[in-house]
């Protein structure tokens, strides 16, 4: 019986670490502090991060955290994410639908990227812009700040108006402190299918095994 058990826990463990995901959460409650992201003024706010080294070297997710509104009106933008050079955005990896934020308040803004597989150890950059809706969105608001639990966290930001482009070859202001509330999930990169299938098809030969032992 002590086998069983501890059969069970070692394959407990197994499908738990295939399966593990990494959160990045710097949220420590709504606190407005960095102002303001909008038209007429700066474009766009990003935080920086270092990707994960422990496996988990696919982005799922991420969110940012705004709080209440500088200038009343509806902020039109899309979220983004690419590498980070140290000094601007490098390679664009995702371009999120446009969203319309009302500006209300507090508010967390979620997207979803797929699982894009990064460089463990590499840095990035998320962000929002409104750059390429700058003569349709008039809002202006505040973000809030998080604490700097994140690893390769900084916040950073461009005024670069509706020049899109500008992100990718000139320099944002860097290094800032505190940084901006975010989150991220990171997953293993998807295995092969016929990993997943041999994984699954081992798992429930040994579990019948032990259902055997168990009955008889």
């Amino acid at each position: 019986m002590k086998k069983i058990l501890l059969l069970v826990a070692v394959l407990t463990l197994l499908t738990g670490s295939a399966f593990a995901t990494t959160v990045y959460d710097n949220f420590t409650g709504y606190s407005a502090y960095w102002h303001p992201l909008g038209n007429p003024n700066t474009a766009t706010y990003g935080e920086t991060f270092t990707a994960p080294t422990n496996g988990d070297d696919a982005i799922q997710n991420f969110s940012f955290y705004l709080a209440g509104p500088y200038q009343s009106g509806d902020i039109i933008m899309s979220a983004y994410l690419a590498t980070w050079t140290g000094t601007n955005a490098g390679t664009l990896l995702y371009t999120s639908p446009s969203v319309d934020y009302p500006n209300t308040g507090d508010a967390n803004l979620a997207f979803n990227t797929g699982g894009i597989a990064l460089t463990p150890g590499a840095s990035y950059v998320m962000f929002l812009s409104v750059s390429q809706y700058y003569g349709q969105s008039v809002g202006e608001s505040y973000v809030s700040q998080g604490d700097t639990s994140i690893p390769g966290s900084n916040f950073v930001f461009y005024n670069n108006g509706g020049d899109f482009s500008a992100l990718f070859s000139s320099g944002w202001a860097t290094g800032l402190k505190p940084d901006w509330a975010v989150t991220a999930t990171f997953t293993p990169s998807t295995p092969e299918p016929g990993t997943l299938g041999m994984f699954a098809f081992g798992l429930i030969g040994t579990l019948g095994a032990i259902r055997r032992k168990l009955s008889s």
